[in-house]
């Protein structure tokens, strides 16, 4: 039989419920979900897939990712609601491609793992199977599995097994509607210019999940949960220099400004109670005795150098660094602040930075740029502060 299979958290229970249903069935998987956006979180899902598939011993195929073909097919429907019209035709493209393959395959039944959601009209997939199934020649296997505690019964061995239980049916129109009803942006579809991998990120995420898979295959003991975050993102900046636009870098966490303009910028060398704060990114890995080797020549480099200095605004809350100073702070070789864009630190770095300088729940604007400019600048930042729900992975001593 041959198993479409939208997601681990609806196919790990659905595939062990339908071999207990139909025992002698050798069951093949097919992941097929163009619906998926964006590709980053398509491929969290079919990396998750693939782990299940493992775990249960189900041989799987994976389909190609043809989203062209999928926004070909819902064109006009954009701005359904979910569970709409559009929701029927994302059925029948994924169902009708998992019919075409069991055809190919001469495998006469197939199913899909979209029945066991509860996001999902069951009686609408029962319709469209049947109809597709026809037209092929095939049997639509048709069982359910929510009934008498079946949800929960999915949701605790989701969570049991460590799944990636993800926060959105998939399509980035009902995310945005999604998003839109909870009053928040869809930090899902942004990713970082530089690569950085932001908090709730697509990149973070996908990175917890592969150390969840490096520590079972290393046998190691974990725990996987979620947090709530204040999780920050900047969605544009501009700074002008005697009205001329010049290049910058926001730090992280750094609250919006409409349109500010500074008047005198202080540069001096702040006392800093805690080097250790700021560098313990590059301490991570160093042993006791270069740990404080490292950092006795840090301190001494910037009491001696008179050109390491930081900007305040005398205006605002805003703080300037130059590109120079930074790279004493990050252990970074940066040319210029654009080079800084295109190859950005660690956020835990700014972070480091951010709470030496400002203090732990600190916002203001820290701009990083390649001069120590005394004057006459102009900011606009337009940032984002919301809470999200995060995954997070506390490795066993």
């Amino acid at each position: 039989m041959l198993v479409h299979i939208c997601c681990s958290v609806d196919s790990h229970y659905f595939l062990s419920e339908l071999h207990k249903i139909y025992p002698d069935e050798n069951l093949i998987g097919f992941f097929y979900n163009p619906n998926i956006h964006p590709k980053e979180e398509h491929d969290l899902r079919l990396q998750d897939v693939r782990r299940s598939c493992n775990m249960l011993n189900i041989e799987l195929i994976e389909g190609e990712y043809d989203t062209q073909v999928w926004f070909d097919n819902v064109k006009g429907l954009e701005d359904e609601p979910e569970k709409g019209s559009r929701c029927n035709v994302c059925f029948d493209t994924r169902l009708l491609k998992t019919a075409q393959l069991a055809k190919k395959m001469q495998i006469p039944k197939f199913t899909t793992t979209l029945l066991s959601s509860p996001m999902k009209e069951q009686q609408i997939l029962y319709t469209q199977g049947d109809v597709i199934a026809a037209s092929n020649d095939l049997e639509f296997i048709k069982i359910n599995v929510r009934a008498n505690g079946g949800v929960n019964r999915q949701n605790e061995l989701a969570k049991a097994d460590n799944l990636y239980r993800q926060n959105y049916c998939g399509c980035q129109f009902a995310l945005t509607q999604q998003r839109t009803k909870q009053q928040k942006m869809a930090f899902e579809m942004m990713s970082n210019i530089g690569g950085q991998i932001l908090p709730a990120s697509n990149e973070s995420r996908k990175k917890i999940f592969r150390h969840r898979d490096m520590l079972e295959e290393q046998g190691k003991g974990y725990i996987l949960t979620q947090q709530e975050h204040i999780v920050w993102r900047l969605l544009n900046s501009k700074i002008w220099h005697k009205k001329e636009v010049i290049a910058s870098y926001i730090l992280a966490r750094s609250t919006s400004k409409k349109k500010v303009k500074s008047s005198k910028i202080t540069w001096i060398k702040p006392k800093i109670n805690n080097f250790y704060q700021i560098f313990q990114t590059q301490l991570y890995m160093l042993t006791a005795g270069e740990k404080v080797a490292f950092l006795e020549k840090k301190e001494y480099i910037y009491k001696q150098d008179s050109t390491l200095l930081i900007g305040f605004s005398q205006k605002d809350d805003s703080i300037f660094i130059d590109i120079h100073t930074l790279n004493f702070f990050f252990d970074t070789a940066y040319v210029n602040v654009n080079n800084m864009v295109k190859n950005p630190p660690q956020y835990t770095q700014e972070m480091h930075l951010r709470y030496a300088l400002c203090g732990m729940e600190s916002v203001n604007p820290i701009v990083v740029l390649d001069t120590q400019i005394p004057y006459d600048i102009t900011m606009e930042i337009q940032s984002i502060l919301q809470n999200e729900r995060s995954f997070v992975i506390f490795e066993e001593m």
